[in-house]
């Protein structure tokens, strides 16, 4: 009994150790960020090939990137991104291994206040009051 269980965790260890997973992103997993993040970057502990990537504002609408499914391995992969206005995101991925095993994962973060700054108007404090109006 000992030696099935020994030969069971080694077989489950080994095959856990076989898959790649997501390293390390960019914007990390629950970031705050105070502007519009220009870039997506994923980075896995193996190479492999993205399969799917979509990224998702707090309802659900898709947002608009320019993502194609690699055809060669990598560890790691970068995406422009479009201007982000304030939400909550989720990305999702998708990725396949060299034993065309597919994994799935997904991670958010969040982008707060003004996130394109051209052609706004610069405000000036009204000295009687301190306060501006907008």
């Amino acid at each position: 009994m000992l030696i099935l269980l020994t030969v069971t965790l080694l077989t489950i260890s080994s095959s856990v150790l076989a898959h790649a997973g997501l390293k390390t992103s960019l914007p990390k997993d629950g970031a705050m960020l105070m502007a519009s993040p220009t870039v997506l970057q994923l980075a896995f502990t193996k190479d492999v090939r993205l399969v799917k990537l979509t990224l998702a504002d707090k309802s659900g609408a898709l947002m608009p990137i320019e993502f194609k499914a690699s055809t060669k391995a990598s560890a790691s992969y970068s995406l422009a991104l479009p201007t982000l206005p304030s939400s909550n995101y989720q990305v999702t991925w998708t990725i396949m291994g060299k034993d065309a095993h597919k994994m799935k994962g997904k991670f958010s973060f969040m982008v707060h206040g003004q996130t394109n700054t051209k052609g706004m108007k610069k405000h000036k404090d009204n000295p009687s009051n301190g306060k501006h109006n907008h």
